[in-house]
């Protein structure tokens, strides 16, 4: 049987979208705020074929998410722009 695993990230005033998303600002005006502890680990820094991060108890929460994960389903106005904007960014998928 195949399993569904959900994340998202939020705030804690509940918002997980913000204001004037384009492909020139895909997390929003303030979106990276949300998304800075991402930005500091070793998982999701290698992920996207960058060096260096952080370990500890952020990037084992990382880690441990994105373990046996084998697709990614994002809307098509995932990182704003229109249908063809995800497509552009060329996302690197987890090893």
């Amino acid at each position: 049987m195949s399993r569904l695993r959900f994340g998202i990230t939020i705030s804690l005033n509940g918002y997980v979208a913000g204001p004037r998303q384009s492909v020139d600002n895909p997390l929003v005006e303030g979106g990276g705020k949300l998304h800075e502890w991402a930005f500091a680990v070793r998982t999701f820094r290698q992920m996207h074929g960058m060096d260096g991060g952080e370990s500890g108890a952020d990037d084992q929460v990382a880690a441990e998410s994105l373990q046996n994960a084998r697709a990614t389903i994002m809307g098509r106005h995932m990182f704003g722009g229109g249908r063809r904007a995800a497509a552009r960014l060329r996302l690197r998928p987890p090893p």
